[in-house]
């Protein structure tokens, strides 16, 4: 029962969301710095949206038993047409983003890369804050919008991570985050195009999340396609040695890629705390040798029964 109640839930808020932004954001030529001043409808969408969360901890008490489960099995039906998919990928990201994200790191210095990141981080905290109050995860959702306030502020839009200085450590969630901690299973494993490893309730949770960011609906449509590759170079450059170490080391470099991205998504859904141990059966001497001890028992009464006799 409580898990319809979740779907529900979900889309009420989503339904909710998208109504209040679009009464927000009618100009949708809005320019950026007007957007400032309409963030504050955020507070309204959140405070509504809180209620959900709070209804939503009927789920959320089971969700780490039930989730942790899934990481140790394949659950690949479609792997066929997956691998595919992941050779398209693997072919664009070859001749397009990868030699964009080796061409942005040889031109712009670390330093300079790492104020993209601040400012693409910053431009992301609402949807953190959005989900941390739907997962009932208050101190992170607290901890998004203060760093979304001071960075805003002092940080000059984000250019800075003065919150980190502070001890105001990044908290990333997102919408598939928030459907995991509400028990919403995964579902199958899927390699979309362009976006890469994800299943049904990431997929979802992507769609959910870009209509929940307040930027998506203050920018102009070139400045969205702006942002959304900027984004992408920002991330492909800062795992160019690690995903080309991966795929020379990998006898399957699909499988291992799929592997990857389910431990990274499971680490993310528990905030990176540990996972319940698997039940590991025990075996002692006794199960191994049990019949031999019991055998030798045996012929040691019986010789002493006839010698007993005799």
């Amino acid at each position: 029962m409580c898990r319809w109640v979740v779907w529900l839930l979900a889309l009420a808020s989503f339904i909710l969301a998208r109504v209040i932004w679009r009464q927000a954001f009618e100009d949708r030529h809005v320019t950026f710095a007007a957007a400032t001043t309409r963030i504050m409808r955020l507070g309204q969408m959140l405070a509504m949206l809180m209620v959900i969360g709070i209804v939503a901890g009927c789920a959320s008490a089971t969700a780490p038993e039930n989730y942790d489960d899934e990481e140790y099995s394949v659950n690949d039906p479609f792997e066929d047409i997956n691998r595919i998919t992941f050779a398209v990928n693997e072919t664009i990201d070859g001749v397009l983003l990868s030699p964009v994200a080796n061409i942005y790191v040889g031109i712009v210095p670390r330093w300079g890369r790492e104020r993209a990141t601040n400012m693409l981080n910053n431009l992301g905290e609402p949807v953190n804050i959005f989900n941390g109050l739907l997962q009932w995860e208050l101190e992170r959702a607290a901890t998004s919008m203060l760093r979304f306030s001071f960075n805003s502020t002092i940080g000059l839009g984000g250019v800075f991570d003065v919150a980190e200085g502070i001890g105001l450590s990044r908290t990333p969630e997102d919408f598939g985050q928030t459907l995991a901690v509400w028990s919403v299973g995964e579902g199958p494993f899927l390699m979309l195009p362009l976006f890469g490893p994800s299943n049904p309730r990431d997929a979802v949770g992507m769609g959910v999340d870009w209509f929940m960011d307040p930027f998506v609906h203050a920018l102009r449509e070139h400045e969205r396609w702006q942002r959304s590759i900027a984004r992408g170079v920002d991330v492909r450059s800062r795992y160019i040695d690690e995903l080309a170490v991966l795929k020379e080391t990998s006898i399957d470099h699909y499988a291992a890629m799929r592997e990857l991205y389910r431990q990274h998504r499971g680490n993310e859904i528990r905030n990176g705390k540990l996972p319940s141990t698997l039940p590991i059966p025990t075996i002692t001497i006794w199960d191994v040798m049990g019949d031999e001890f019991d055998q030798a028992a045996s012929d040691e009464v019986v010789g002493v029964d006839k010698v007993s006799s005799e």
